[in-house]
This record gives C-alpha cells, structure tokens and sequence, in this order.
C-alpha cells in the first residue's frame, strides 16, 4: 500500500493502522514534546482511551501508533469482539501482557460490546493493561459509557491516559477537517468520586499545548505509574527530541520507529 501524506489521503483508510506516530505529527495531530509525554507513559504500560465524538477524527491512526511506544517485550492481545471468550486467559502473564480492542462500540462485529467490556476491564484487577478507542467527546463522556456498560468506577480510575480529539473546520469549504488532540489526562478515585486531571491541553488546533507545572506532573505521574525519573519534563523532551531526529533521518514507517523504540530501550533502560 502506499502511505498517505494527507487526511485525503488517508480518509479512505478509515481504520488505517499503518501510519506511524511521525505521521501524526506532520499532520498537526500532536508535536513532538506530546509524543514524548506518551512515549513516557507508554513505557510504563499505561492502559489508554483515545476518544473523539465523531467518526474519521484519527482515533484508531493515533491508537496504534501511540501502542508503538511499548517495551518490545510486552505481549499485545487482539480482542475479538462479539467472538471473544476469553479462553486465552491463563496463557501468558498479566504484567506483561497488553489488551488491545479496535473500539469499544456496538458498530461493528469486530469490536467489544455488553458485558465484554466490563470483563475486560475487570482483568486489570489481575494485572493486565488494556487499550481502546471510543466515541466520546471528551473524559466525562468517556466515563459515562464506561459505567454505563458495567465497569466499576475503581476500574475506570485505573485507566493511565485517555486522549481526546476534536475536529475543526478547514480555512475553506473545500479544505480538510483539521484533526487535533485537545487533551491528554489521567484518572483518580477520591471520596467524592472518579476526579480526571489534566497533563497536558490546547484550546485550538493552532495553538501549542499548555502543561501542568512540572511538579505537578511529576507527581502525578510518579503517583499513576511509578515514574522515578528526577525531571520527567527533561525525558519527555529527550523522547520528543529522538523522535524528531529519527524523521530527519526519513525513519518513520511504523515498523521502523519500532525498531528505532526498541534500539532506544535497548541502550537507555535495559
């Protein structure tokens, strides 16, 4: 197949999972500082939401390409939608192993539905760390389908990132919808009930992205996931740095920024 350089293009690969994280960055999806901070997060097998409200808003492009970040030695399971039983379970370990669905919706066969969402999300209790898209048009959104199906408001806490996009109007009639992230945020459960905090937003697709203060972050981050980096904010730029060296350097199909993550951990982590 030939990759696409332009939403055009790739509206007509409506659930395109080859396109790499180097692409939603061209595209103006995200920039290289947020791609660090998912890169960051990902490391630690974060279970991820990417959320938007209406279809072909680059959920499944920015899904796949955001897994792309994980340790090469995590285990990625395929859901099988309304076929999926479980009988897998047993067969690998928890820690290491990665849940991914297309979409949590009752559109297509091939996505998770009913009570198989609900069983999904309870294997997080064991260990396991799922990902998924979802239409929703932002976190509180996410939130109320989510228990609406079943799943407990511990196990949505226990949710490690969930991103939303929001789609503009082009400049013109004849120019493409602009696909942007508009937040990046993490869950908690309080007293008073799930309580979302937000690591990073944009207001417009022109603007750049505003981050929490960087203690803030830290401790955020070091609380949901056990980051112990002295200056997450300097990992986040050196992540977002190799990134931006790997597309001058004409690396960017999915396969090769795997290699190029897994080359990363290889001399930084292991």
């Amino acid at each position: 197949m030939v990759r696409s350089r332009n939403w055009a293009d790739w509206l007509f690969f409506k659930n395109n999972d080859h396109l790499s994280i180097i692409d939603v960055i061209e595209f103006g999806t995200i920039d290289y500082k947020l791609a660090g901070l998912f890169w960051l997060i990902m490391e630690y097998r974060a279970s991820v939401i990417v959320a938007a409200g209406p279809s072909w808003a680059g959920k499944t492009t920015l899904f796949h390409s955001v897994l792309d970040f994980l340790r090469p030695e995590t285990e990625q399971v395929t859901l099988r939608g309304y076929d999926e039983d479980f009988t897998w379970l047993g067969n690998g370990k928890p820690e290491n192993t990665y849940l991914v669905t297309e979409e949590i919706s009752n559109h297509q066969y091939e996505y998770l539905w009913g009570y198989q969402v609900a069983k999904a999300f309870g294997l997080l209790n064991q260990g396991y760390a799922l990902g998924a898209t979802i239409h929703a048009r932002d976190i509180r959104e996410v939130s109320y389908i989510l228990n609406a199906l079943g799943v407990s408001a511990p196990l949505i806490a226990g949710l490690g990132m969930i991103i939303t996009l929001q789609v503009a109007p082009g400049r013109s009639r004849d120019d493409e919808p602009v696909r942007y992230v508009d937040t990046v945020s993490t869950l908690s459960q309080t007293d008073d009930g799930l309580v979302a905090q937000i690591l990073a937003y944009r207001k417009s697709a022109g603007d750049g992205f505003t981050y929490i203060p960087e203690q803030m972050l830290h401790e955020t981050l070091s609380r949901k996931f056990g980051i112990k980096y002295s200056s997450v904010s300097s990992e986040i730029e050196h992540r977002g740095q190799y990134l931006h060296e790997l597309h001058a350097r004409d690396i960017r199909s999915r396969e090769e920024i795997r290699e190029a993550v897994a080359e990363y951990y290889r001399r930084r982590l292991i």
